[in-house]
């Protein structure tokens, strides 16, 4: 923070701070994130498998079990922890419902409800689990084409966020004198703050438009 003050000034310094508070919580975010990517992305093979346990005469919970065992990460360890809190005597629509808070996804809610209903009312489950499978694999088809349409969108929000800043250190690698009242002048804060507020609203309305949800 120190060596913030010292270069940049006041500015600097305070967005230092900001980039220290926000940066391990924004990483930490954009893991979270992937890893939920992951889970529905491997979810309809994962309710393949469920089906077909059940098919073969298993009863729902050896069918967790086995999808526990058998499929990849983070697949396998949702479904592990589902397992234990089952096993300790918690409910297994309740064991469902924290894994759907810690994955708070539209899938996930799908799933649970389409098992709470055949537990409450009967039916095939199986046939509805592999119904769910199927139409979680063609949504993701379409998100798919979605996004690949959409890249131009993103690649356009990125490019309004990094320029500006490509473009203000390479003025001021060319001219720091006049640069430098930027930093340390309250005019050049306020000129800073201004154009860091637009860059942002940019970056969140190119970001609105290309986000599509299915």
């Amino acid at each position: 923070t120190l060596l913030g003050w010292a270069l940049f000034g006041i500015v600097g310094g305070v967005g230092l701070l900001l980039l220290v508070a926000t940066v391990p919580r924004s990483l930490l975010g954009i893991l979270r994130r992937k890893r939920m990517d992951l889970f529905v992305y491997q979810l309809p093979d994962a309710l393949s498998a469920i089906a077909s346990s059940l098919r073969a005469g298993t009863n729902l919970a050896r069918a967790l079990e086995q999808v526990a065992e058998q499929q990849p990460r983070p697949t396998s360890q949702e479904f592990s922890v589902v397992l234990s809190e089952y096993k300790v005597g918690q409910r297994l629509e309740d064991a469902l419902d924290r894994m759907h808070r810690r994955i708070p996804r539209t899938e996930v809610e799908l799933m649970n409800s389409a098992i709470a209903i055949s537990r409450a009312v009967g039916g095939n489950l199986a046939d509805t689990l592999e119904t769910l499978a199927a139409t979680l694999r063609e949504k993701a088809q379409i998100e798919g084409k979605i996004d690949a349409l959409t890249a131009m969108g993103r690649m356009q929000g990125w490019v309004v966020g990094l320029l500006p800043i490509g473009v203000g250190a390479m003025l001021f690698g060319r001219e720091p004198e006049a640069m430098a009242a930027l930093f340390d002048e309250p005019v050049g804060w306020a000129v800073l703050v201004v154009v860091g507020i637009m860059m942002y609203l940019a970056f969140l309305m190119i970001r609105k438009i290309v986000n599509i949800d299915v």
